[in-house]
């Protein structure tokens, strides 16, 4: 009976690990561009293709090519953030299921994004690769913050891009004016350098705060990997703090 027992327990824990392995495989993705690719290989997926060439100054821009159904069809998953145009004429044109299509939040304020890669590694079934990832985005997170507490940034004003203005908050600068999409009227650019502040936090995919530069210190910050020498979300995290003045 023991042995029979041992017999039984064995297979059962073989299947406990087959199980485990075969969850963990990654599903093959296609991309809309390097932003959303670098959150699905966080999250643990293998990226078959990107879509939107990274020299595009803002790949949301870039206009679907019929040959980009090829890359639809062949992969698992399709990811994108939801606002890239090109995807909507990709999914039709390729008739992809809905349950193909995952749709991300894309944020690089860590908070934001440990979540948003954490809901896609839930999906891909990959939160064992996740976690290696995670521990990487922790450390690194906490060394902003200390760096952060270091510069005093709670007593910097700044003026923050609108995709840029969560992980401002987050560094813990004083945030007294937000840049929009849109170009900035004459009275809005005496309303705000009315308001004295410390440092201008653009956008380099979409700049609007351009006219500021040279009456206040201005930096322009990017989200999509690929610039500079960028690849991974670290890369661009810390990138960013490198021109915000925290790390070197």
């Amino acid at each position: 009976m023991r042995t029979v027992r041992r017999v039984g327990l064995t297979i059962v824990l073989v299947l406990v690990v087959a199980s485990f392995v075969v969850a963990e495989e990654p599903p093959r993705v296609t991309a809309s561009t390097s932003w959303v690719a670098a959150m699905a290989e966080a999250a643990g997926a293998e990226v078959g293709r990107v879509l939107a060439p990274v020299e595009l100054r803002h790949p949301p821009e870039y206009d679907f090519r019929p040959g980009d159904i090829r890359y639809a069809v062949e992969a698992d998953y399709l990811v994108w953030a939801g606002y890239e145009g090109f995807m909507r004429s990709l999914f039709e044109a390729a008739g992809i299921d809905a349950d193909r299509i995952v749709q991300v939040h894309t944020n690089n304020s860590p908070p934001v994004l440990r979540q948003a890669v954490r809901e896609l590694a839930e999906t891909f079934g990959t939160l064992g690769r996740f976690a290696g990832w995670e521990e990487d985005l922790d450390a690194l997170a906490d060394e902003l913050l200390a760096a952060a507490q270091a510069k005093n940034t709670a007593g910097i004003r700044a003026v923050a891009h609108v995709h840029h203005r969560v992980l401002a908050e987050w560094l813990g600068y004083e945030i007294v004016a937000e840049l929009g999409m849109g170009e900035l009227t004459p009275a809005r650019l005496r309303e705000i350098v009315d308001l004295k502040p410390d440092i201008v936090i653009d956008n380099w995919h979409m700049p609007t705060g351009a006219p500021l530069r040279g009456e206040i210190p201005y930096v322009v910050l990017i989200n999509f990997p690929g610039h500079e020498g960028t690849r991974t979300l670290l890369d661009v995290l810390r990138y960013n703090a490198g021109l915000l003045g925290l790390v070197e």
